[in-house]
């Protein structure tokens, strides 16, 4: 998969160099930028798979893999909004004072808004890479086990038999629920950049960075610089709080009718 992702890598950075300096414009003016702000095939569906990268205590680097699907919808050329779900792994390790590996399996629900730069700020037509950033809101779903670097032990975990939730999106407070949840929930915000390549017209390819600030110290079953297990009320520390980020490659398929334009003045 890494071979996979530095193949994709160098190919669209061949072709971002290479790429003419504009497309032809489809206003009749060829060195001028389309007045027609509206996307051409406004809905898109996404596959992504990639590597996870860790940031926490248990920092020592052990990339794992991540799959995920996407819909979403252009509102005009520059922006665009999308629903993703992301399903994958997350480990890494620390010998020092802690002596522990960990992994974590997870999936998350993200709503995002996509800004195409190219687009934005070009002030001629863009050729078929396209530059974006894109930020949200969402939540992801884990469980979390810390094992003994020398004898593979378990150590640590996030749930368990008598795990229950905490109120929703409230960092304290009394369990609810029923006992023995297979996964803690948190909120995220992610932030990402993505280079897009378009393939055939309805057909794009991208490379994604994005990056999720995560509500919680634990999705290294680690919770501060202390070797309890992070349940309920110790779920949380005065350290920072764990972040993590994938990089992956993504195929984009565009579908439906350009929306039609409202006149300006409607006779009654």
């Amino acid at each position: 998969m890494r071979y996979i992702l530095l193949l994709t890598t160098c190919i669209l950075a061949g072709i971002t160099l290479a790429q003419p300096a504009r497309y032809r414009s489809p206003n009749g003016i060829s060195d001028k930028k389309n007045y027609d702000r509206r996307a051409l095939q406004p809905y898109f569906l996404s596959l992504r798979g990639g590597l996870t990268q860790f940031y926490g205590e248990l920092n020592a680097q052990a990339m794992h893999g991540i799959a995920g699907i996407g819909i979403g919808k252009s509102l005009n050329k520059q922006f665009a909004v999308q629903l993703d779900y992301n399903a994958g792994r997350i480990g890494g390790e620390k010998r020092e004072f802690f002596n522990s590996w960990f992994v974590n399996e997870y999936n998350s629900l993200e709503c995002l808004v996509k800004w195409d730069l190219s687009e934005q700020f070009g002030n001629k037509e863009p050729g078929p890479v396209h530059f974006n950033v894109y930020a949200g809101l969402g939540q992801i779903w884990f469980s979390a086990n810390a094992f003994d670097l020398d004898d593979n032990r378990l150590l640590r975990f996030t749930n368990s038999t008598q795990s229950a939730r905490n109120p929703f999106f409230l960092r304290w407070g009394p369990p609810k629920g029923p006992k023995g949840i297979r996964k803690t929930r948190e909120g995220i915000l992610p932030l990402g950049t993505s280079v897009d390549y378009a393939l055939l017209e309805k057909l794009k390819i991208a490379l994604e960075y994005r990056f999720y600030f995560v509500r919680t110290d634990k999705l290294d079953a680690t919770s501060g610089h202390r070797l309890i297990n992070p349940e309920e009320s110790e779920s949380y520390s005065d350290t920072p709080n764990d972040a993590f980020s994938f990089i992956a490659v993504s195929m984009q398929y565009y579908f439906g009718k350009k929306e039609k334009r409202m006149p300006a003045n409607i006779v009654k």
